[in-house]
């Protein structure tokens, strides 16, 4: 009898202990979805993203509907439908719009998923609303085929102080973008003034009147190196993230350059949060624990030449990535641009932009 409790006892122990060990593997991209459909709003579902992640995800147990939108749009549409919003969790996006749907308690904190100390230091929120997945660096970006480095612009203000550049930047038609928005923070950021108009100096609102002045209008629906490679269109140069950079080079054959202003450059921080009126919050955060890892992010830059948060993933990260987001970042008061942004898109779309 003695023997047979012994024996139990073991089996037990060593069940106990195999539960234990699965528990314990199945982290980061060992957390499988169960079949839960979600729907995900992002920023960064072009180029093929939406249908890669879908296609990815599907392999692992999650079933999603991707809403694609610039960041901008996104926020609106999340504010816009409140509680009544069907989706689940929201990727990509930046600082300025987190803290934004932070405040407007459209994202919960969530416990901090497996690789969230896999991430380098200070990206993630303080607060568990967000985990950083993707590094981005703002770039003026230009093709050094047609303009050599020493004939190009060393900053921002280049574009519109000297002639030589007018008409051969691509200004935007809409304000909704992360991209162009983190470009007109860390112009704007340049001139501040607690006197002037919106916090912004007289100088920065002719520094922008100029700026919008002296651009040739983003073609709506055609991406900027497609202006570039068009020997019709005067556009040579204009906004680009870092990861897409390396993808349109590889799509028209260009070979980008870029400004590395004294002032340093915007960083766009993606990330990844769970939408607080989530109907399927469980599966939502499973996801999240999925997407961040380290498997998924290296596989994710090796498809779109991203630079990850996640340290462990950063050896799949190109050369050309890893250049581009070693340029210092601009010291940038995002709490200032966080309370502004909108203001400072509206007057610009009202008196810059007719």
């Amino acid at each position: 009898m003695k023997k047979f409790v012994a024996l139990a006892l073991a089996l037990i122990m060593v069940l106990s202990l195999g539960v234990h060990a699965f528990a314990d593997e199945a982290k980061g991209a060992d957390v499988k979805g169960t079949g839960v459909a979600l729907t995900i709003y992002t920023n960064s579902g072009s180029s093929g993203r939406a249908e890669w992640l879908q296609e990815r995800a599907k392999k692992d147990g999650y079933e999603l509907t991707i809403v694609e939108e610039g960041a901008g749009a996104v926020q609106q549409r999340l504010i816009n439908e409140g509680a009544a919003t069907p989706c689940d969790v929201v990727f990509g996006l930046n600082a300025i719009i987190w803290n934004d749907l932070i405040a407007r308690d459209i994202i919960m904190p969530i416990d901090a998923p497996s690789w969230a100390d896999e991430v380098s230091a200070g990206l993630n929120d303080p607060n568990g609303y967000y985990y950083a997945i993707v590094k981005q660096a703002i770039l003026l970006a230009y093709d050094t085929n047609q303009v050599a480095p020493e004939d190009a612009p060393k900053d921002w203000p280049d574009l519109w102080e000297n002639e030589k550049f007018w008409t051969k930047y691509e200004s935007q038609i809409k304000l909704t973008g992360g991209t162009t928005r983190n470009v007109l923070a860390g112009i704007l950021t340049r001139y501040v003034d607690p006197n002037g108009e919106l916090g912004v100096s007289e100088e920065g609102w002719k520094a922008i009147e100029a700026f919008f002045a002296h651009g040739t209008p983003v073609e709506d629906g055609v991406d900027l190196y497609a202006q570039i490679v068009n020997e019709s269109s005067p556009v040579l140069m204009g906004q680009m993230w870092s990861s897409g950079a390396d993808q349109y080079d590889e799509k028209y054959g260009t070979k980008t350059g870029y400004a590395t202003p004294e002032c340093g450059i915007p960083y766009a921080v993606e990330g990844v949060a769970v939408v607080k009126t989530s109907k399927n919050v469980e599966e939502a955060k499973r996801f999240v624990g999925w997407f961040g890892s380290a498997q998924i992010q290296g596989e994710w830059s090796e498809q779109f030449k991203t630079m990850p948060a996640n340290e462990k993933a950063a050896d799949k990260a190109p050369a050309s990535q890893v250049a581009m987001c070693s340029i210092p970042a601009q010291n940038i008061d995002w709490a200032l641009v966080a309370a502004n942004i909108d203001a400072w898109c509206e007057k610009i779309m009202l008196e810059y932009m007719q």
